[in-house]
């Protein structure tokens, strides 16, 4: 098979990829709007919802452990195992959902909880199989057009979900997402084609592997560090804004869906475009806007209660989404080499999430202790400390 045949073939990946991001976009933007709400309706108080958070979060511990790991193996065995079994997790996780709704015992969300966690093995090797599956130029926009593709449908489903919740009850969203995520499954696990075909061989995960794939390599410490520091620091607040808002200012399930949307609304129109101009000027600028943008978001959080307020305030939220994820990722893929690459993403994740999992729980605390704007504001501090991380220790690749 010719280079040419071959990229052109493993182009359609990121159509299978797409098509399973949009998928899954359209349940998890329902259950983004309401999981915060519905823990708290079983009784869990905001700073075990904190835990839970820091657990198995997108920056949680859980997260954090299994990605240096599965990214170290997924370089060894191949990318499609492990996308296939993030898949699987991810409904085992929905299962548990679903039995502590019908049960209304919130102790299932700790099963639920650790498979959320163990969901994360898959983002290393899926990371890695979008970034070899197209031209090195065109990895900025390959990330764009997947993540585009996730939070499209949650400019619609966010809201319905809320008003859905509110009516009838969390119990049929989480059926909606089983049979949804099946169909994902499926998808991947026949359409999905392998990219890694020149297996490292030599990758263990004996005791000395696992040390080495946690200290990040001297060239990107920098980079490691402050994106360490970015997730630690929007786990204080951002992390359980909808619970936070939920107990304060009894926001519903449709205003949260609502912000949701605006949020994913933002989000999809700004994507693309800025997976292009991060092609174009490079990733570092983007990090540095992504959080100047939280900033004034954070400030206004602090500064206002009204819904609307919080509505405009989402839409900045997506902006800050669309500049940070490519550029970060783009980053990342661009400095290391194909062998290296899902194991280096993996170390990324589990460095963020190691350094990042308390911050929900002590946002939890503080909000207990001092109301709401205390783990708003210790975010914000955060934030710009970051900044400032990013603005001189972070370097892009030549």
């Amino acid at each position: 098979m010719s280079k040419t045949r071959k990229v052109s073939t493993l182009k359609k990946n990121i159509r299978v990829l797409s098509l399973t991001s949009v998928v899954g976009g359209a349940y998890w933007g329902m259950i983004r709007a309401t999981w915060q709400p519905f823990t708290l309706s079983l009784g869990v108080s905001m700073s075990l919802l904190g835990l839970f958070e820091g657990l198995g979060g997108r920056n949680g511990l859980i997260t954090a452990l299994v990605q240096p790991v599965s990214g170290r193996l997924s370089d060894k065995m191949g990318r499609k195992p492990f996308i296939v079994l993030g898949s699987i997790l991810t409904l085992t996780t929905l299962a548990f959902y679903t039995l502590a709704c019908y049960t209304r015992d919130w102790r299932f969300l700790v099963p639920a909880t650790i498979a959320l966690g163990l969901t994360a093995l898959s983002h290393p090797a899926s990371s890695a199989l979008t970034a070899e599956s197209v031209e090195v130029r065109e990895r900025g926009m390959a990330y764009s057009v997947t993540m585009f593709s996730f939070i499209l449908p949650g400019v619609l489903t966010s809201a319905f979900g809320g008003w859905v919740a509110d009516l009838f009850g969390y119990e049929i969203l989480f059926l909606i997402s089983i049979v949804l995520e099946g169909l994902s499954l499926s998808m991947l696990a026949v359409l999905l084609k392998e990219t890694l075909h020149q297996r490292n061989k030599e990758k263990g995960i004996g005791r000395a592997s696992l040390k080495a794939i946690l200290i990040p390599p001297s060239e990107l410490r920098g980079f490691y560090i402050s994106m360490a520091a970015d997730a630690f620091s929007w786990g204080l607040g951002a992390a359980i804004l909808f619970g936070l808002l939920s107990k304060t200012y009894n926001f519903s399930n449709l205003q949260l869906g609502i912000l949701s949307s605006l949020t994913f609304l933002m989000w999809t129109a700004s994507q693309l475009p800025i997976g292009k101009l991060i092609e174009k000027y490079g990733c570092k600028k983007f990090l540095i806007l992504s959080e100047m943008i939280g900033i004034a978001m954070m400030i206004g959080w602090l500064m206002f209660t009204s819904f609307e307020v919080f509505a405009l305030a989402a839409l900045l939220y997506g902006l800050v989404a669309s500049t940070w994820v490519p550029a970060s990722q783009t980053l990342l893929s661009n400095t290391v080499e194909k062998e290296e690459r899902a194991e280096a993403i993996g170390r990324l994740f589990a460095f963020r999430g190691i350094i990042g999992f308390p911050a929900p729980y002590i946002g939890g605390l503080l909000y207990e202790a001092m109301g709401f704007k205390a783990p708003i504001l210790a975010g914000a501090i955060g934030v710009i400390v970051t900044l400032i991380l990013i603005t001189f220790f972070v370097r892009e690749p030549e």
